[in-house]
């Protein structure tokens, strides 16, 4: 079993993109060394927007209404020109050579594959995606992948939101309101599809102890939220 997941771990490897395009408001520092950030990211995606968006995603082939864990993502302070700013494929990682930002193991993805209380955070058939966080994020994290990973689990409890947003679910709303339901260290990302706005992503700032992190208030990941008119879509 071990070896199939290495030859995945490996094939993926080979297809993934070394550098993808950045939004206009985005520094990437490459290559930088691991543990070099101000604060982390733990980003959750609202899967029925991204089934939405990606209906022949492997991942929406099961899915429930509700945020599932993209990553946690280490990340840099804002400044006037960039409030986009991360580290990514960074070297030095423990458990790395030191000049390279090296692939998941297989051993840890099959660990990450059987454990149930990881496996109901993150959407289905995540392999490609758990590769990708690891070797972009991960290794800037400054702990060994096992680590990064389980604190997928340990800081998930950063992710907090009013019941009153459950209740919303199939709504639209202004954003103001969908704001006044989360923490203050919650920042959003919407997405576009045939003229509609739908809530697409939430990321909870914090520090390294899973700790909101209120020291930031510039960042802005992706598409921004407009004022009015936002959808939570249900699922499908």
């Amino acid at each position: 079993m071990i070896k199939v997941l290495f030859l995945i771990v490996a094939l993926l490897s080979l297809c993934m993109p070394t550098a993808f395009a950045l939004d206009k408001n985005e520094e990437s520092i490459e290559g930088a060394r691991s543990g070099t950030y101000n604060y982390l990211v733990y980003a959750v995606t609202w899967q029925p927007t991204f089934c939405l968006i990606n209906k022949n995603d492997e991942s929406c082939k099961r899915y429930d209404a509700g945020f599932y864990t993209h990553g946690i993502w280490p990340y840099l302070k804002s400044t006037a020109q960039k409030n986009n700013r991360h580290p990514s494929y960074c070297t030095a990682s423990p458990g790395c050579a030191q000049h390279q930002a090296c692939p998941l193991e297989a051993s840890v993805l099959s660990h990450l594959m059987n454990d149930s209380g990881f496996f109901h955070l993150v959407a289905a058939a995540p392999e490609r995606l758990l590769q990708h966080e690891w070797q972009k994020h991960g290794t800037c994290y400054g702990k060994d992948q096992a680590s990064y990973f389980n604190d997928f689990k340990e800081m998930r409890k950063a992710v907090k939101y009013n019941d009153a947003f459950n209740k919303a679910i199939g709504t639209t709303l202004p954003l103001i309101k969908l704001k006044s339901w989360f923490p203050p260290n919650a920042h959003f990302r919407c997405a576009i599809k045939d003229g509609h706005q739908y809530l697409f992503e939430v990321f909870y700032l914090i520090d390294n102890q899973g700790q909101p992190y209120t020291e930031e208030s510039l960042l802005q990941i992706g598409s921004s939220c407009d004022q009015t008119a936002i959808t939570i879509p249900r699922a499908n």
